[in-house]
């Protein structure tokens, strides 16, 4: 990623998904619709945008499964960062923002059940999805 688009994308919350999953992909659409404000903006994890913004320090090795979000300067991951995602949200997924209040580790037990068993949930795609021409501005890449 260029240097100007790096600094064009920093300091927005970026949603970092498994392009080839169609679990993952289906839960972008979910943000897309719920998300009416355009304040979340996208990148599958496949397209090397994480590691151009995201310093390597921050980047976990090897990558979690599914979902990483980042924002202000931070990257979370697993169930943090699907709830901090939900805080973005129109009402009434909005609301999942309070499951924060449940311990972290039974939260990501959970959330990393479901993230095992994706493809098996809604199966796997050779390629990212295409998002419609209103939705492209939301896409960093």
């Amino acid at each position: 990623m260029e240097t100007q688009k790096q600094e064009q994308w920093q300091g927005k919350p970026i949603v970092f998904y498994d392009g080839t999953c169609g679990f993952c992909q289906g839960s972008v659409q979910v943000v897309l619709k719920y998300n009416k404000r355009r304040s979340l903006y996208f990148a599958a994890l496949q397209s090397g945008v994480l590691e151009a913004l995201v310093p390597k320090g921050q980047i976990p090795v090897p990558l979690p499964d599914a979902l990483l979000f980042y924002e202000s300067g931070k990257l979370y991951t697993a169930s943090e960062a699907a709830l901090r995602i939900a805080r973005h949200l129109n009402f009434p997924l909005s609301i999942l923002s309070v499951l924060r209040i449940i311990p972290l580790s039974f939260r990501d037990f959970v959330y990393r059940l479901v993230a095992r068993n994706r493809y098996r949930i809604a199966g796997r795609t050779e390629s990212c999805m295409l998002p419609s021409p209103e939705q492209r501005a939301q896409f960093v890449a």
